[in-house]
């Protein structure tokens, strides 16, 4: 059957813009931005457009409105969603209302405020189908007892009685709506939405500003609906408390070493005593690479779907036999992890896997259910992949898939043919699928009892995933695995931050609607009502570094508007590539750097050059070769040290050789050789390219994903925004409604030490420390005389300057942080411990998450004090 869907949408634009309507069916685009649908201009400001839709079956869609104008594009807030049914009329008119998407109502009708905060339960909307008039508003921070309703200026609406309002329903769709039938009425009918409370059964407001308007008038066969945006109230902005935590990190009596989704309910009534609303998780993705304890890093996921088996809960999926050598060995193992001041990632997943193995031979006829069926079916599209992937990385003893001989490339056919002919690797397969599956149900567990208290749940996307991983392995296109994701040197590490992650392929991503993403939140917005971006700076440029580099130091930012030769020769410097680009090693150098043994060293490692310098000889010019030889750890940091003193960082990836600036080129020997004059151009050519040059690139380059993005789900966004943020940065967030995060000593203001609380913005979450910094007590200790100026200028506080960070201290800071107009102020679980004066380590640094300057850091915290016990 055919239906003709009609849209209208009441815009002024100026010359130059044009509309686009973009849904996810194929007669909007697809979800594909590069095939929305264009409006058409009508008088008066109103845009149309006009398609037809043949359905054999119901359909439910999503759609929304987008702007252009030459390169810039602007998206609205929020999505519209619309079912379609046999029974539907067949000509559907929708009359739209522009959602600007910096409107604060639209964070506050994310899945927090609707799931959590202040559900309501959703209705089916008396005579939906025969209605010729449909009536669609959101109304957001209303109470579960409160409704929406309407009246105007006809008998169907009450005639303007408040006596006798018409209520309206909260459908699934997240609006208030009203089916009414308007036949024989004239237009036009003047109208306001009100506040109705149901408990007293009488009506409280209506809403502000003038009068709406319906034009149009009821005709045969046709349905009208208005999407008339929010009711227009006065609203109080909303705040809230968080604590943030790793799963790992939780303790409990029941638990085995580790924290488990099991701990989180028993977290979540700790939590909700102190009125604290969310909280917050670290990844929780499977990392499983090598089986050592480097896979407790959290942010390298082998999938971007699949969870950790490190937190599942033995007990909830079976039990072993009494007499069972693995169920003895449990009950004594149990105690002594628990005992243990830090996670024994080794320990306890061996433990885990080998118990799940026993219990899958037990269990495994149980995988036989409807209800599994049911999951396996709507997650197959990663699920499968990753299970043959999981039992593929066992066999071969290394994720590493270009080592898989005939599967090396992903090809579909290929892995269901050897799931049906090899009986070991189905039962492979299958036990992988049986992990995931009892950790869904575990995890989906914790999060209705979790929302059931009244408290959110806020997840964690990497900005990277694992280069053998497999998202790597079934979408190549979509990654660069030439180049390493990372950061340039900061406050953390004076070398730079490699994460080791492939850089995304953004214009393939671009090419089918960022389709990969969507999945990706959807996923994950099954379990979370809110997360975090990590590193969203990565989605305006991101610093990669070369695969033959080691250090963050050796990168460059892509995109980027790169140097030139004719640029270079323009600006009178006298450009020479092998001066410029390659390693300065002089004997002065070699000397400072490895005193007496300088002779050995060049006899060893370098040769000697005509110019009078040196160079690294073949088997040690990069550092990745330097890496792979086997070298004491302080000579191979040495001659890293060699291989960074250039100026520029040579790209030859479009055809032409251009040039980046190397970060913080000023401080290299080989700078200082130059002449004074030659040193000024240089530095003024630096600091183009690093602030001002590239800002517009960036800007573009994320409002060129970050809507799209935004679009796949409404679970509310925030966005880890520290380091070298662009100047470009705070704007597109605020035009997206992204929170941003804002720690006090790490101020975004150049110039200051401390960011006044009474500046940040509404649409923040502000924070005294993250897991990627000391806490609170480990800042005071190893800042002190920063911490005496905290003390004093932000706190106010004229005695003593206290010697520790002690309850007291952190008493008053966090205070400081509940009065920030911030809608959110996260604390990490240590600090609050520290604050209820609960047993912490003895030296603060043992309660640091992750130290970023450290690559190889052991992801092990753990609270020192049970969940039980508090």
């Amino acid at each position: 059957m055919y239906y003709r869907l009609r849209f209208y949408l009441h815009y002024h634009t100026y010359f130059g813009q044009n509309i686009f309507l973009l849904g996810n069916i194929p007669v909007l685009g697809n979800n594909n931005p590069q095939n929305a649908l264009q409006l058409h201009w009508l008088p008066n400001g109103w845009w149309y457009a006009d398609v037809h839709l043949h359905l054999d079956e119901p359909v439910t869609f999503q759609y929304y409105y987008l702007i252009r104008e030459l390169e810039t594009t602007t998206i609205e807030g929020g999505v519209r969603q619309v079912t379609i049914q046999a029974a539907s009329p067949y000509d559907q008119l929708f009359i739209d209302t522009w959602n600007d998407a910096t409107a604060l109502e639209n964070n506050w009708s994310s899945a927090p405020f609707t799931r959590v905060f202040f559900p309501h339960q959703p209705a089916k909307i008396p005579g939906q189908l025969s209605a010729t008039h449909v009536f669609k508003v959101k109304a957001p921070l209303l109470e579960p007892h409160l409704t929406v309703c309407i009246s105007g200026s006809c008998d169907a609406l009450g005639n303007w009685n408040t006596q006798h309002p018409v209520l309206m329903q909260y459908a699934a769709d997240g609006w208030f709506t009203a089916a009414m039938d308007l036949h024989d009425i004239p237009v036009p009918i003047y109208y306001k939405y009100g506040i109705y409370d149901r408990e007293s059964q009488r009506f409280l407001e209506f809403e502000q500003e003038e009068n709406r308007t319906l034009l149009n008038e009821a005709q045969p066969g046709m349905q009208v609906t208005m999407h008339d945006g929010f009711v227009r109230r006065k609203y109080q902005h909303w705040k809230g408390t968080g604590l943030a935590v790793p799963v790992f990190s939780l303790r409990s009596k029941n638990g085995l070493g580790t924290g488990e989704f099991a701990d989180l309910p028993m977290l979540a009534d700790w939590a909700i005593q102190r009125n604290i609303r969310l909280i917050q998780l670290l990844p929780v993705n499977d990392t499983i690479s090598s089986n050592t304890w480097k896979d407790s890093y959290p942010y390298a996921a082998i999938s971007s779907f699949a969870l950790h088996p490190l937190y599942i809960h033995l007990p909830a999926v079976g039990m072993l036999p009494d007499t069972h050598p693995l169920q003895q060995e449990m009950n004594d193992l149990r105690d002594r992890l628990n005992e243990k001041q830090a996670v024994d990632y080794e320990a306890v997943m061996g433990f885990k896997m080998k118990y799940l193995r026993a219990l899958y031979a037990q269990q495994q006829a149980q995988l036989e259910s409807g209800t599994y069926w049911q999951w396996f079916a709507a997650n197959e599209h990663w699920l499968l992949p990753y299970a043959v992937f999981s039992y593929l990385r066992d066999v071969h003893h290394t994720p590493d898939y270009t080592r898989w001989q005939q599967l090396a490339t992903y090809d579909a056919r290929a892995l269901n043919k050897l799931i049906v002919s090899d009986v070991q690797a189905a039962e492979g397969v299958r036990f992988y699928l049986f992990i995931q599956y009892h950790l869904h149900l575990q995890l989906q567990s914790a999060i209705t009892s979790i929302r059931k208290k009244g408290i959110a749940l806020k997840g964690d996307i990497p900005i990277g995933v694992s280069r053998y991983s497999v998202d790597t392995w079934m979408h190549p296109g979509l990654f660069n695995t030439d180049m390493q994701a990372g950061a340039p040197p900061d406050a953390f590490t004076a070398e730079g931050q490699n994460w080791g992650f492939p850089v995304y392929n953004w214009a393939a991503m671009e090419a089918d609607g960022f389709e990969w993403w969507r999945q990706r939140l959807q996923h994950m917005s099954v379990y979370f009502d809110a997360f975090r971006i990590d590193h969203i700076l990565g989605f305006f440029r991101i610093w990669q570094i070369p695969r033959e580099s080691v250090q963050g130091l050796l990168g460059f930012f892509n995109p980027a508007v790169p140097v030139s030769r004719e640029e270079l020769i323009f600006l009178d410097i006298d450009f020479e590539e092998a001066r410029f680009c390659e390693p300065y090693i002089t004997e002065e150098m070699l000397e400072e750097t490895f005193g007496n043994f300088a002779g050995v060293i060049k006899d060893t490692y370098l040769v000697a050059l005509r110019n009078g310098r040196y160079a690294l000889q073949a088997g040690f010019d990069t550092q990745r070769k330097i890496q792979d030889q086997e070298l004491p750890k302080g000579l191979k940091s040495a001659l890293n040290y060699l291989l960074t003193e250039i100026l520029f960082i040579r790209d030859t990836r479009y055809g032409k050789t251009v040039y980046h600036p190397r970060f913080d080129l000023m401080s290299t020997a080989s700078f200082q050789a130059l002449p004074g004059a030659t040193q000024q151009k240089l530095s003024d050519l630096y600091h183009h390219y690093f602030y001002i040059r590239q800002e517009h690139r960036w800007r573009k380059e994320a409002v060129r994903k970050l809507p799209y993005i935004c679009k796949a789900t409404d679970m509310l966004i925030c966005g880890e925004d520290l380091g070298m943020v662009p100047a470009c940065v705070p704007g597109v967030m605020h035009q997206l409604g992204i929170l941003s995060l804002e720690i006090q000593h790490m101020p975004k203001s150049a110039g200051k030490v401390f960011q006044s609380p009474a500046t940040i913005p509404y649409l923040s979450v502000v924070t005294p420390s993250t897991h990627d910094m000391p806490t609170l007590r480990g800042w005071w200790k190893n800042h002190p005389a920063l911490a005496a100026q905290y003390w004093r200028e932000i706190l106010g506080e004229k005695g003593p300057v206290p010697a520790a960070c002690s309850a007291d201290v952190i008493r008053k800071i966090v205070k400081l942080h509940l009065l920030s107009p911030a809608m959110w102020r996260i604390f990490q679980l240590q600090e609050l411990l520290a604050l209820e004066s609960y047993p912490v380590p003895a030296n603060p640094a043992e309660e640091r998450i992750n130290d970023p300057a450290v690559s190889a850091w052991y992801w092990r915290y753990r609270m020192s004090i049970n969940l039980e016990d508090i």
